[in-house]
Order: C-alpha cells, then sequence, then structure tokens
C-alpha cells in the first residue's frame, strides 16, 4: 500500500503528473493491475475500496456537562455523638 500512497504523493507535488504523464506512470508503477485499473478509470469508489479508505468521516460535538463543585461538609457534622449519660 505504500507504493499507492507515494505515488498518489508525487502526483499532487508535481502538476506534470497529474495530467501530461498520467497514463505513461500509472502504467510503468508497480502497483497491482486493480490499482491501475481504477487509477487510470478514475474510479473513487474502487479506489477507496481497494485502499480500505472509508470515506465518511463523521464528527460530533457534545458539551461538557457542568462538574459541581465539591460537597463541603459543614461544621459539626461528622463529629461523634457526645455521650451525656454521666
Amino acid at each position: 500500500m505504500s507504493n499507492i500512497i507515494q505515488l498518489l504523493e508525487r502526483m499532487g507535488q508535481d502538476s506534470e503528473l497529474q495530467s501530461n504523464d498520467f497514463k505513461n506512470i500509472i502504467t510503468e508503477s508497480e502497483l497491482n493491475h486493480d490499482l491501475k485499473t481504477a487509477l487510470l478509470n478514475k474510479d473513487k469508489s474502487s479506489l477507496e475500496e481497494l485502499l480500505r479508505v472509508d470515506p465518511e468521516i463523521v464528527c460530533a460535538m457534545i458539551p461538557a456537562e457542568d462538574e459541581e463543585p465539591p460537597h463541603k461538609e459543614e461544621p459539626g457534622t461528622n463529629e461523634e455523638p457526645k455521650n451525656t449519660d454521666s
């Protein structure tokens, strides 16, 4: 798969490869037959399938919930009951 990525990167960087030599570059590449066919036919869906690319990207934003402040203990609530049996 790195061959196809390198080829696509090279084509993206060199505008001459995008038009003039496109067919020759694809034909002479070391890509498998299916990839070459998809590229030459400019078949986007086949190329996505062959490269196992998921074209659907979904993004969701969920607002954060407000954090409750830590519960402060009131003075005297944690004290043990005093023994008044004297």
